[in-house]
């Protein structure tokens, strides 16, 4: 956030050095990641927390949080250590009060067995939070350089948390682990009389590809021999362009 500036409201205009004062200027430019990780519109945002409970949050987090934010902006790669700092902050908003833990698999267990929690209130898991955090990466870096005339170049969205759909549109990856074990995922079934292309197919909605406990037929387009012929065509259509 830049010191000398104003923002024009409809309720009036809105100086920003009081809030720069305010705040510190080391939390005062770690401000757009922190909106950008937080809940903007192109980056998504956490179920249940509000920016009232971030920014409560933000205000109390140590100066390694605040750097991580910051760097977001300025540095080329999100290290482990900016991920493992980042999901320290994420565990202090989903903390109940005088709770104090720093890791996401230790609070999401936690949640689970001390209050039974639903998957909704729980934090997401670390797969899904380092795709969360890739994505803010590139808006972050955005905004860090809206004062220079000529950017860097942008970072590659397909490395950073997007994947690219059959129909060439841009989707956020979800998470980059798989969502149960294995020994699990493989009961999951589905009981389609299509081509498992539809949004009623319950392994496609999950994400997951068809198994032989399915009971769909041969004509399944959601096995996983289905989608390696798909990614081998995709890839050799890249190679011949």
């Amino acid at each position: 956030m830049l010191k000398n500036t104003s923002i024009s409201m409809a309720s009036g205009v809105m100086e920003i050095e009081p809030i720069w004062r305010a705040i510190g200027a080391e939390r005062a430019k770690a401000l757009p990641a922190f909106h950008a990780f937080t809940g903007a519109d192109n980056t998504g945002r956490f179920y249940r927390i509000r920016k009232a409970t971030w920014l409560q949050v933000y205000m109390k987090a140590d100066r390694d949080v605040i750097s991580s934010l910051h760097m977001l902006s300025t540095e080329t790669e999100v290290t482990e250590t900016m991920l493992t700092t980042l999901a320290s902050f994420v565990c202090a908003a989903y903390s109940p009060k005088g709770i104090y833990i720093k890791t996401i698999p230790e609070l999401r267990w936690h949640l689970f067995c001390k209050q039974m929690a639903e998957s909704d209130k729980l934090p997401p898991t670390v797969g899904a939070l380092r795709q969360h955090v890739l994505r803010v990466h590139i808006q972050a870096r955005v905004w860090g350089q809206s004062t220079i005339a000529l950017q860097d170049p942008q970072l590659d969205p397909l490395k950073n948390g997007y994947h690219k759909e059959s129909d060439g549109q841009l989707k956020p990856t979800m998470t980059d682990a798989l969502p149960a074990p294995k020994a699990i995922i493989e009961m999951v079934s589905c009981h389609c009389k299509t081509d498992c292309t539809s949004a009623r197919c319950s392994c496609r909605t999950k994400n997951l590809s068809c198994t032989e406990l399915c009971q769909c037929g041969s004509e399944c387009q959601n096995d996983e021999d289905t989608q390696d012929t798909y990614e081998t065509d995709y890839d050799d259509d890249g190679e011949d362009n």
